[in-house]
């Protein structure tokens, strides 16, 4: 009895759902009523916000902040050279000494200071 009733659920549930897999339907490009509350971006050629962010970044403060190191300087003159990841943390390095990055202005100070997550 109980194996008559596990067989007929599965027959059941198989049948609801290659009922359902087998169903069409409509692209979402197509549907009108789906295209009236979305916002498709497929045509637009901006760039993302986090891209353009980044690039801001790199361009205003990462790039001059790295290239006033005269070893840095030397090193980007080669450009026969391989790039290597210990020239990523030299930058880096140079970066985090020049930044006004300290633990009062950081994010984690701020996080802590907050009354729900910090103490």
């Amino acid at each position: 009895m109980k194996n008559l009733n596990l067989l007929s659920l599965s027959i059941i549930t198989l049948i609801i759902l290659s009922s359902c897999s087998s169903n069409a339907g409509i692209a979402p490009s197509q549907n009108k009523s789906l295209n009236r509350t979305t916002i498709s971006t497929a045509g637009q050629e901006s760039e993302d916000t986090i891209q353009k962010s980044l690039d801001k970044w790199l361009k205003n403060d990462w790039t001059p902040t790295v290239e006033k190191n005269e070893t840095i300087k030397t090193n980007n003159k080669d450009k026969s050279r391989d790039f290597t990841i210990q020239e990523y943390v030299d930058k880096s390095e140079i970066y985090i000494d020049k930044s006004d990055s300290n633990y009062e202005n950081s994010h984690s100070q701020k996080m802590n200071s907050m009354p729900v997550i910090g103490h």
